[in-house]
């Protein structure tokens, strides 16, 4: 009787895995640096220690590549801010989504500026990247915010703002991370300002939803 294992695929290599992650890191930062035109994918297999070729192998394109960077960036925060929105009435939920939010950045810290960078490039870039993943991002946003009951709410013109707000006031510290660190001597990255930002933001957005922050 034949063994079934042996007609099974192999598991991937874990180097190859590895390999494909360190691209995806090696590009995210080098996009928030650079922006997507700036960079070559020359560049890219450098970072990397890589041929173009060997790349070529993980991701078809630079345009593929960028794909990956962005879904591994935004898919997850998709799903953090869908979570919010069912807890949208608990003030606890609220805390969570922070904590998830930034447990997030942290692993990504290049992706606020590489977001920052396209904003400012305002170029067919960033209209693909704002049509597929920000406008989808913002609307959920925009929906929990109008929706919320813990707080005492927004005009319904000022939602959008206070959403915007919101995404600055958790996104900027880290694509401001040179400035904040030249200025204050703080790095948002820094292990020992992780529960002073998570208790800041947790007042802050409290605040901005009209909470007592003394709750």
């Amino acid at each position: 009787m034949s063994n079934p294992l042996e007609n099974s695929a192999p598991p991937p290599e874990p180097e190859a895995v590895s390999t494909r992650e360190r691209i995806l890191e090696v590009a995210e930062t080098l996009f928030a640096e650079r922006g997507f035109a700036a960079v070559s994918v020359r560049d890219i297999a450098a970072g990397v220690g890589l041929n173009q070729a060997s790349l070529y192998n993980h991701f078809p394109s630079k345009q593929a590549l960028y794909e990956a960077v962005l879904e591994g960036g935004l898919a997850p925060i998709q799903r953090i801010i869908a979570e919010a929105a069912r807890g949208v009435e608990s003030e606890p939920a609220g805390d969570r989504f922070l904590v998830a939010l930034l447990d997030h950045l942290c692993a990504r810290p290049h992706l606020p500026k590489l977001l920052q960078r396209e904003v400012l490039d305002d170029d067919e870039i960033f209209d693909r990247l704002a049509t597929k993943w920000l406008e989808p991002i913002f609307a959920e946003g925009r929906a929990t915010v109008a929706s919320a009951t813990w707080g005492l709410g927004w005009d319904e013109r000022e939602v959008p703002f206070a959403v915007l707000a919101l995404y600055h006031l958790i996104f900027g510290p880290f694509a401001s991370r040179a400035l904040m660190r030249r200025l204050s001597g703080v790095d948002p990255l820094d292990p020992a300002a992780r529960p002073v930002l998570v208790e800041f933001l947790k007042r802050a957005t409290r605040q901005l939803m009209e909470l007592d922050s003394s709750a």
